[in-house]
């Protein structure tokens, strides 16, 4: 074989061999539509093993096959979007197509391939009766610090989670169907459960010394604005009952009191009106409110649900709808922090971890936003091998392990008589002891805590 020849084969080798080892590296890469892959059933037009028209049920996903396409080239490449992700969301993985239901409705699945070729599924999630989320507690709680409460949460659509507006008066915890609430400071907070839906429902929580006695008090802000033919409720606590509440213009704002609930209710005219609150002994609290007469919109941020900052960066956000002034609240201030000035959300990511950010107006209309705090020696959030919610009996010794966070570690339980945790170094041991509800907590070294409720019997 003539020199030039041979020169002229190994050089079609060596390209041959550089675009094996590149496809093979994009089919690594793959994942969310961005790799590469050999055209199954080369020469096809590009097409789905899904029908075009499919229906998948709310929580639930359906898989499928992406083949042809590609433009003639050996290699293609498939990427697809929901007209709606809040009903149907997608997912490409190479040629493999998941398709997953969230709410009731209807999305168009648009599947493109680097040629610029497309093909949609119709996606219908069927709209199923979900009963109302609710918690068994009363509109407002009582507790003494150290001591620990649960109330079971139904309805809405599981799994759920619950933040508290003030984590210094308040430990919360969220299991599969129930919820922990512990005291920690005299003062007060609201919890709020959510259910996946991002539904919630709530209660306001007052923390009282021990032998101590609390001023008489409100939940509802010193200032506040209604629409016109509005109601809404806050707690009294405090002083001494029973309370009672008058209107300095009823026209404007009526006020009632049944028990240790505030109802304000605002009428068709515009205005403003005092609210005297008092207790048995004559001490005086006073709510201005606002009658706007404008039609209310729904709270909201331009915050997106779930967010990603770096150590030390402070994204800031428009609050906008529901009735001012606004309060934001960290589930965990050690690793986030937010504040308001005026309608404008400040987030601060201090430490690596995870925590939700809840804001609140002052009818108690509240918004959630995630949080995931990145770098520092925390890349991988805190969580242990034990579920959220676990069921010993007495004597058992379940084991377990916590990974994630920043090391180290420590466990502890809230009621040692219930159940008591022995901890070497990422490993933890529980002990039921006798019978009854305890919350297991582990903090890791940033502050970023993970509770497990626990049921002894």
């Amino acid at each position: 074989m003539h020199p030039k020849s041979h020169v002229g084969v190994r050089m079609r080798l060596t390209q041959l061999a550089a675009a094996v080892i590149a496809s093979t590296t994009l089919i690594a890469c793959g994942g969310g539509g961005s790799g590469n892959t050999v055209v199954d059933k080369a020469g096809l037009a590009l097409y789905t093993s899904a029908t075009p028209s499919i229906t998948v049920a709310a929580g639930a996903s359906a898989s499928y096959t992406i083949g042809g396409g590609g433009g003639g080239s050996q290699f293609v490449s498939y990427q697809a979007s929901s007209s709606n992700a809040q009903v149907a969301t997608v997912k490409v993985d190479g040629n493999k197509l998941a398709v997953t239901g969230l709410a009731g409705g209807t999305a168009t699945i648009t599947v493109t391939d680097n040629a610029g070729a497309n093909v949609a599924i119709n996606v219908t999630v069927p709209t199923s009766t979900v009963p109302p989320l609710t918690i068994a507690a009363p509109p407002s709680v009582t507790l003494v610090p150290g001591t620990t409460a649960q109330y079971k949460v139904a309805g809405g659509v599981g799994p759920y989670s619950v933040v508290a507006s003030n984590p210094n008066v308040v430990a919360v915890a969220a299991g599969s169907n129930v919820i922990s609430v512990t005291a920690a400071n005299p003062g007060t907070a609201t919890i709020v459960v959510f259910d996946s839906h991002n539904l919630s429902t709530k209660f306001d929580l007052t923390v009282s010394g021990a032998n101590t006695a609390v001023n008489l008090y409100t939940t509802a802000p010193d200032t506040l604005s209604l629409p016109a033919n509005t109601s809404t409720t806050y707690a009294i606590a405090g002083g001494v009952p029973p309370y009672t509440a008058t209107s300095s213009a009823g026209d404007i704002i009526d006020a009632a009191v049944n028990g240790t609930i505030l109802a304000l209710t605002s009428k068709a005219q515009a205005g403003k009106a005092v609210v005297d609150i008092r207790d048995a002994q004559g001490t005086l609290v006073t709510v201005t409110a606002n009658v706007t007469g404008a039609a209310a919109v729904p709270l909201y941020t331009t915050a997106p649900s779930n967010i990603s900052v770096g150590l030390g960066v402070s994204p800031t956000y428009s609050i906008q709808g529901g009735i001012g002034p606004f309060t934001a609240t960290s589930s965990n201030a050690s690793v986030v922090t937010a504040t308001v000035t005026g309608n404008t959300l400040n987030i601060t990511g201090l430490s690596a971890g995870v925590a939700d950010v809840v804001i609140f107006d002052s009818t108690g209309a509240s918004v959630r936003v995630s949080v995931t705090v990145q770098g520092g020696s925390a890349t991988v959030p805190l969580y242990s091998t034990a579920p959220d919610s676990i069921t010993v009996s007495v004597g058992a010794q379940p084991t377990y392990t916590i990974a994630g966070g920043a090391a180290p570690y420590t466990v502890t339980s809230s009621n040692v008589n219930v159940i008591t945790v022995n901890q070497t170094g990422n490993i933890f041991t529980a002990t039921g002891v006798a019978a009854g509800l305890a919350t297991i907590t582990i903090h890791d070294a940033n502050g970023t805590a993970v509770n497990i409720m626990v049921t002894v019997q």
